[in-house]
């Protein structure tokens, strides 16, 4: 009976005569020395290689597919964090609404534009930014107009009637400008989220006057 012996990996007690360890299953059959490796056949190195390797005929370097986004206006691919297109200004939510602008005659979406803000805009193709100007257009007009009529007259009052006018006034020149830009494929002048938080404000100073005004009358 041969004598136990440790194994070399745990230390673990294991019979002489044991070709594996019960603990670690380390195999433990001595190597046979008549076994001979024949040497790995030669190869280039990984650099050699490399340099066997002709530059016509390494593959080119492909851009990651999702990481542009093509303008539907003038075609460019704009990387993926910007918002709106660095060669025509045009935002990235129309890629989103699935928006393809249409070739309108100038003169004719510019027609439209001074009889409404934001039509022009729609006829371009420009839908919600053409509602995002109407909108705001006819909020300012309503201001300027029932305000003064509802409460009476304050500082206050005055003053926000004062910003409606200035608000009607400055988007019915605007649209009918960006008309002409975006007829020329230049993008918009002024983005909807601006312009409608303009509208947000303007509504928010309104409330501000006949809410002090009707206060105002409370207390005489």
């Amino acid at each position: 009976m041969s004598a136990d012996r440790r194994c070399p990996n745990c230390g673990a007690l294991v019979s002489g005569d044991a070709e594996w360890c019960g603990q670690c299953f380390t195999s433990l059959r001595e190597p046979d020395p008549t076994s001979t490796t024949s040497p790995a056949p030669s190869s280039p190195a990984p650099a050699a290689a490399e340099a066997a390797i002709s530059p016509a005929t390494a593959v080119p370097s492909q851009e990651p597919a999702g990481a542009f986004w093509p303008c539907p206006v003038c075609g460019a691919r704009n990387p993926i964090v910007l918002e709106a297109c660095e060669i025509c200004g045009t935002p990235f939510a129309a890629v989103m609404r699935g928006d393809t602008r249409t070739a309108a005659d100038p003169q004719k979406a510019f027609a439209r534009s001074l009889m409404y803000p934001g039509l022009g805009h729609a006829m371009l193709g420009y839908s919600i930014d053409g509602f995002a100007r109407g909108a705001v257009f006819a909020l300012a007009v309503c201001i300027a107009i029932f305000l003064p009529l509802s409460v009476p007259t304050t500082a206050l009052v005055v003053l926000a009637t004062v910003l409606a006018v200035a608000t009607a006034v400055g988007i019915y020149v605007l649209s009918a400008v960006e008309t002409k830009h975006l007829a020329a494929r230049r993008g918009l002048l002024l983005s909807s989220k601006v312009l409608l938080w303009a509208g947000v404000g303007l509504m928010m100073v309104a409330v501000g006057a006949v809410a002090l005004s009707v206060a105002s009358q409370t207390r005489r």
